[in-house]
């Protein structure tokens, strides 16, 4: 049996458990049997309101239960009765390439090299039961969408590298302290002396090269040759020449120029901060013969520009404020409108700009003021403050990335809430045909979420790229426009929110409709033969008649 993530390891398999078990109560309850009991007597008691002039309505009524009952029966024995088992021993994970970095592999339930591990082990000697109906309905559903998401062609990931970027902490808070010292004593004195003196003159590159820690123009015009940090810095040795006049924190260590404190190869901020990013996101943005920054730039870079890419990019996403409480960037220009969008103060209602959202925080705080008092007040502030935070786009650090990666969890819950009503949505259903199909439709459409989701995944990734392909660099450009900010947001809420409800929503009233054909052709053998008996009737009236007409 496959299943489409890790998640549904535990969950198809839970299920499955928990139908059994449910069925076996239900069937030692003897409710399996109220909807066969309650059609034959509806149909004992629809015959007996035909009265008894009308000879043929229990032969009619015999008819219409042996129909119903061969159909509720086909129904109750292949798609109601647990007859196959499901263990995790059986199941499977066909982990699909959807990112250019990864390759196809399958996964067994067994040893999924996961966190869900422990949980399985617990769950490795239980088995459930399917019906044989919903193994087949499993199956094809799978087929159907594994084929569906490997024509999808592979893309990288860019649309989460603000999110990886901003969770990829410094842990050293030495380090940090040092990333702001020298952005007080190094960064802020030369862009401002450049500011004074020459900034109109440089080109727009330039301009935009200069509003970073490691700007190569501030490093080759020779502006980070003139200042010095203002504290010993252990890392480098006390130089007597250099450091004249400071002799007495000797022992603390050197006072470096800033092109030294950040370029040194050994012990410079630039080396630093690169050793200390966790390994494996610096070797696939940086290092990899496949590494993200190159796949998705348009001009050849060198693995020395690609790590200034990198930390350029990486200084815009993370702020001092982790670590030293400072509200500055350490990149001051990178992403600011994109950043102001991301992080709208929706909640704060009363003071937004936006008019929609101050009408509806006004309406709701007061309609629940009004219906259930002064402790309602603070719940609609509340109430409001979460309508604030769906509106914040999927893109939001943290929020976003939550949502984007999380929202994939809804399918294996969905279905694995499916499997444990199943048993009595078919006895509300009276195990017929349309409830059946209306069922199998809805059941096959939360297998096909994941091919939703991969779609959603793909469009991602490619807007972001078309997008943001400023100087070449893509999602890795030194700036940003809001408008093009805002797009992302909304079509990224659009593609993994929207669409799939719209899906849904779509898939419900399909299987209703086909529901519906179900239970047409599931009538007809009873139509045509009530059509068959007006007509013999009709017919024998009409020769009764002329037999009449003609001894007259």
């Amino acid at each position: 049996m496959g299943v489409a993530s890790y998640f549904e390891f535990v969950t198809t398999l839970f299920g499955w458990i928990l139908y059994q078990g449910i069925w076996a109560v239900l069937v030692d309850t003897g409710i399996v049997f109220i909807p066969i009991i309650a059609m034959v007597l509806g149909h004992v008691l629809e015959s007996h309101k035909g009265g008894d002039d009308e000879g043929s309505a229990a032969i009619q009524s015999l008819k219409k239960i042996e129909a119903d009952f061969i159909a509720m029966l086909g129904v109750l024995i292949f798609a109601a009765i647990p007859m196959l088992d499901v263990e995790l021993t059986e199941m499977e994970y066909h982990k699909p390439a959807l990112r250019c970095t990864d390759t196809p592999e399958t996964i067994p339930g067994k040893a999924t090299g996961t966190t869900y591990d422990a949980t399985l082990a617990t769950m490795a000697d239980q088995t459930g039961a399917i019906p044989l109906w919903w193994a087949m309905l499993h199956w094809l559903s799978k087929a159907v969408t594994a084929a569906s998401v490997a024509a999808i062609p592979c893309s990288y990931d860019v649309a989460s590298v603000d999110y990886r970027l901003a969770e990829a902490n410094l842990e050293d808070p030495v380090l940090n302290q040092e990333l702001e010292q020298f952005k007080n004593d190094c960064w802020q004195p030369a862009y401002s002396r450049l500011s004074r003196t020459n900034l109109a003159s440089l080109t727009q590159v330039e301009k935009e090269d200069a509003t970073w820690l490691g700007s190569e123009y501030l490093l080759g015009s020779g502006l980070y040759d003139r200042y010095y940090s203002s504290v010993p810095n252990p890392q480098f040795a006390f130089d007597a020449t250099r450091d004249a006049g400071y002799e007495a924190y000797q022992v603390e260590g050197g006072f470096p120029d800033c092109r030294a404190w950040w370029s040194d190869g050994a012990v410079g901020l630039r080396r630093r901060v690169l050793d200390n990013i966790p390994a494996d996101l610096r070797n696939e943005m940086i290092y990899n013969a496949d590494n993200l920054i190159q796949e998705t730039s348009t001009v050849t870079l060198s693995a020395p520009e690609r790590e200034d890419v990198f930390l350029r990019k990486y200084l815009a996403v993370k702020r001092t404020a982790e670590a030293v409480g400072s509200d500055m960037p350490l990149a001051v220009t990178y992403g600011d409108g994109a950043d102001q969008v991301r992080q709208g103060r929706f909640a704060d209602w009363r003071n937004s700009e936006n008019l929609l959202l101050q009408s509806a925080g006004n309406v709701l705080n007061t309609g629940a003021y009004l219906i259930l008092g002064e402790a309602a007040r603070d719940a609609g502030e509340v109430g409001v403050a979460l309508i604030g935070s769906a509106l914040k786009a999927p893109a939001a650090i943290g929020e976003g990335y939550a949502m984007r990666n999380g929202i994939s969890l809804f399918q294996p819950l969905a279905l694995m809430m499916m499997i444990i009503a199943l048993p009595f949505l078919l006895i509300f259903g009276r195990y017929g045909l349309r409830a059946l199909i209306t069922l199998s439709v809805i059941y096959f459409g939360f297998h096909f979420l994941t091919f939703i989701w991969a779609v959603a995944f793909w469009v991602d990734n490619n807007l972001m790229h078309l997008l943001t392909s400023a100087g070449g660099l893509s999602v890795f450009a030194s700036g940003t426009s809001v408008t093009q900010s805002l797009i992302l947001l909304y079509i990224s809420r659009f593609l993994y929110i929207v669409f799939p409800l719209l899906y849904l929503t779509a898939v419900g009233w399909v299987g209703y409709q086909a529901g519906g054909a179900a239970n047409e052709l599931s009538n007809f053998g009873t139509r045509s033969g009530a059509i068959g008996n007006a007509g013999g009737a009709a017919v024998g009236q009409a020769a009764s008649k002329a037999a009449t007409k003609g001894r007259a």
